[in-house]
Order: C-alpha cells, then sequence, then structure tokens
C-alpha cells in the first residue's frame, strides 16, 4: 500500500505537468461571419432591385392624390362629383392625362376616372397587370384599393380605408 508521501508526489507530479497547448478552431466565428455578410449581400440587392417598384407606387399614389384633390374642388364648386369627368378634370388639373370610365390607364400619368353625382373613381396602372384604385363617395372617407383592371368603373368597387 503507498503511504501518503507517494499519494502526494504523485498527485503533485500529475497537476504540475503543463497541459498539452491545443490550437482553438475559429471555424464558428467564420461561419457566423460569413453569414451575416452574405445575408447583409442579399438584402442590399433586394432593395436596389425593388427600388424601382417603390418609386413607381409612390407615383401612382401622387396621381390619385393630384387627381383627388382636383375631383373634390370640382364636388365642392357643383356639389357632385358628375362634372368630374376626364374633361372636367383636364381643365381643373391638365398636367395629367384622363380617360374614360372604362378605358385603362397605361401608364403612371394616365388616370382612369368614372363620375356619377354622388361617387368618383379613379385607377392608376403602377406596372403591366397592377393598378391602384381611389373611390370617393359624397361626405365619406376616400376609400383604396388595387388589382389588375386599370378602369374607373373598377375603381368604384374599391373598399379599403387604407392601401
Amino acid at each position: 500500500m503507498p503511504d501518503d508521501d507517494d499519494v502526494l508526489r504523485a498527485y503533485e507530479d500529475e497537476l504540475s505537468q503543463p497541459e498539452p497547448v491545443r490550437s482553438r478552431s475559429n471555424r464558428g466565428f467564420w461561419i457566423v461571419v460569413g453569414t451575416i455578410v452574405i445575408a447583409g449581400i442579399v438584402l442590399v440587392v433586394e432593395i436596389v432591385a425593388n427600388r424601382d417598384i417603390k418609386d413607381a407606387i409612390g407615383h401612382a399614389q401622387f396621381t390619385l392624390r393630384t387627381s383627388q384633390s382636383a375631383a373634390e374642388a370640382i364636388e365642392t364648386a357643383t356639389g357632385s362629383f358628375a362634372a368630374a369627368t376626364p374633361e372636367g378634370l383636364a381643365e381643373r388639373e391638365p398636367t395629367l392625362t384622363y380617360l374614360g370610365a372604362d378605358d385603362a390607364s397605361s401608364a403612371l400619368d394616365e388616370v382612369s376616372v368614372a363620375a356619377t353625382p354622388t361617387e368618383w373613381g379613379a385607377a392608376v396602372e403602377t406596372r403591366p397587370g397592377a393598378c391602384f384604385y381611389l373611390h370617393l363617395r359624397v361626405g365619406e372617407d376616400p376609400l383604396y384599393g388595387f388589382g389588375t383592371e386599370c378602369t374607373g368603373a373598377v375603381a368604384l368597387e374599391a373598399v379599403d380605408p387604407r392601401w
């Protein structure tokens, strides 16, 4: 049986030996950094790729708001939207092109309008197959919508409180 001195000496010998130096791998760090860099690049590409869509949507909404101002001015002056036709709007706001209720808009500055005494609708094409709608009713808040058919007649069916 070993005596206490032998046990202590063996214990001290074991603890006094230096740990072998292991090189630590930083592979996990580079996986995380690589993933973040790739995600950042994808994000920047998506932002740049969708810039034109964002601009087209903003332009279409501006066109509809400009038309809305002209239609509301006509309604205020006459008491109805009946005179807010393509001809009436062109007199009040000549910077845009106005089309009849069944004629489809095909450009950002081209507005298809439908007018009745109590309702007015407008549609603007943002890109092929995508349109924004604005629907006004006398004494009510504006209604909005979007779809694929760009006519003022279809815009009269818009029922959403926002785009």
